[in-house]
């Protein structure tokens, strides 16, 4: 039976890591890149071309909010960035 700490260091983050390039660098800091590229609009709505953390953990939530952001991008491109019409009146 393995210890509560053993589960801790063996998560399994391979689903935070969907579509993104991971790496460790020779200093122990984790890399991501998100797949496919970025597009201008992405980066220009602050979408981060590279991502840098100390532990695959915190790497994990970084990629997380990444993806949604991404996905908040392409829901506000697709369907208008404008405010909902109302009528000052009412």
């Amino acid at each position: 039976m393995t210890s509560t700490l053993e589960q801790a260091c063996e998560l399994d983050l391979r689903g935070a890591f969907r579509r993104f390039y991971i790496w460790c660098d020779n200093a122990g800091l984790w890399h991501a890149r998100p797949l496919p590229k970025l597009t201008a609009g992405e980066v220009a709505y602050g979408v981060q071309r590279e991502l840098v953390a100390d532990s695959r953990l915190q790497l994990a939530y970084r990629c997380t909010w990444q993806r949604s952001r991404r996905k908040v991008y392409r829901y506000v491109r697709q369907y208008g960035a404008g405010e909902p019409e109302h009528d000052p009146a009412s």
